[in-house]
């Protein structure tokens, strides 16, 4: 009796197991969340920081631009999500992304990549770090990428069966960047949209900050970022073009922001480029993160930005 119930139980175990990972293989194989396919491929070259990167920044078209040098390591990869800030999390799997001693490391800035919870130490802001989505993670470079759904996917698994769960707005490419398109597929966001989105995105910024505080232990972190990537390749700081009242927002948080960052850039032999005074040139759909066109455009400019660098530095 007892063995005929052991056997029971060990093939309802393996029926259950079995399902699983076929949940886990269908979603694998479609669409799995917008970050998914930032970890499934090694780099030759990253784009960093937070969501404005996220959506603001186009690996194709710098691939597309410094194809002539002929110098660079492939593939650029968007590596931005909007809970990465510095930290010994982040740069852990950056190491673990890159495979390249010559390639192109574009790191988006701003006061926000600086912040943590209030009151929390470099020890707890470690701890805090690790239950986000970079510190589940133990795989950055495999496809399918059976580790990150595992640790790191949130929505139930039946979502490989439908696509109701996806933005008709969003396209998440498979080098990581998120575009995001004011016509979609059903719909077309107005104007009167993204003055909702915007003042709706400025009130949680406005809450968030209450509990948030620029943290010694990510400027820290910043610094070893910037370290090692240097040994790695080329690395350019960006602060992204934004609307009006969401730089300003930025500046009266750090309003030494900009100085420091020259500084920095000066010290470790790196360009700055500050796009802020340019910001009337883009667009955005919520007030802080570019629309498809204005991101496209940007990584143009951005890109010839590079290029005029590198010809005067690696000429």
């Amino acid at each position: 009796m007892l063995k005929s119930f052991v056997i029971k139980l060990v093939l309802i175990a393996i029926t259950f197991i079995m399902v699983y990972l076929f949940f886990v293989n269908k979603l694998a194989n479609d669409f799995v969340d917008p970050h998914y396919n930032k970890f499934t491929q090694q780099a030759g070259g990253l784009i960093l920081g937070l969501s404005r990167a996220n959506e603001g920044i186009s690996p194709t078209i710098i691939e597309e631009a410094l194809a002539d040098y002929g110098l660079f390591d492939l593939p650029m990869v968007n590596f931005a999500l909007n809970e990465a800030h510095f930290g010994e999390v982040y740069l852990k799997a950056i190491k673990n992304k890159i495979h390249t001693r010559n390639g192109v490391f574009i790191i988006s800035i701003s006061p926000g990549n600086f912040t943590a919870p209030i009151g929390l130490d470099a020890k707890k802001t470690l701890k805090y770090d690790k239950r986000l989505t970079l510190g589940k993670v133990d795989n950055y470079t495999s496809s399918p990428n059976y580790n990150y759904i595992m640790n790191a996917y949130g929505a139930p698994l039946y979502n490989g069966f439908h696509d109701l769960d996806q933005w008709n707005h969003r396209t998440s490419h498979h080098n990581g960047w998120n575009e995001v398109k004011l016509e979609g597929k059903h719909d077309t966001i107005r104007a009167t949209d993204i003055e909702n989105w915007k003042a709706l995105n400025m009130k949680f910024y406005k809450e968030k900050i209450k509990t948030q505080q620029i943290s010694q232990y990510r400027y820290e972190y910043f610094i070893k970022t910037i370290t090692y990537l240097k040994s790695k390749g080329d690395v350019f700081l960006v602060r992204m073009p934004s609307t009006y009242e969401f730089l300003k927002f930025e500046t009266e948080l750090w309003k030494s922001f900009d100085y420091e960052m020259d500084s920095i850039a000066e010290f470790y032999k790196i360009p700055y480029f500050n796009y802020i005074n340019k910001s009337y040139k883009y667009k955005t759909y919520d007030g802080s993160h570019l629309e498809s066109e204005s991101a496209k455009s940007f990584t143009k400019e951005l890109t010839e930005d590079i290029k005029v660098y590198l010809k005067s530095n690696h000429s």
